[in-house]
């Protein structure tokens, strides 16, 4: 399963707004075994964009993506607009505690 952490500007550390607005995200693979690697840091190049033509843009950037991993997911009226296979916020953390938070969602799946 392939997952994306929106990343700050610092790559050690989760965008602490709205997925759809982080400048990079973290690929990573999970294996069946639990492994977590790094694949990519991908660039978001529509971060600054809004409206519904985002939300297409963002779907194809992500599509290999099975979980979104973010401080949040939407904003204001538009909380929730973002379709999502599976997401899960862990806050304004770093990066080191994102993946921690992902490995107990696992263990207690």
């Amino acid at each position: 399963m392939r997952i994306a952490i929106a990343l700050g500007r610092e790559e050690n550390r989760v965008y602490p707004g709205p997925f759809g607005h982080a400048p990079r995200y973290a690929i990573y693979e999970v294996g069946e075994d639990g492994e977590v690697r790094l694949l990519e840091v991908r660039e978001n190049p529509h971060a600054k964009e809004h409206g519904e033509a985002k939300h297409a843009k963002m779907r194809a950037l992500l599509a290999d993506v099975a979980l979104k991993v973010g401080a949040r997911f939407g904003h204001g009226k538009n909380e929730g607009a973002f379709p999502v296979a599976g997401r899960l916020e862990v806050g304004p953390v770093s990066l080191e505690e994102a993946l921690a938070l992902l490995k107990a969602r696992r263990s207690s799946a």
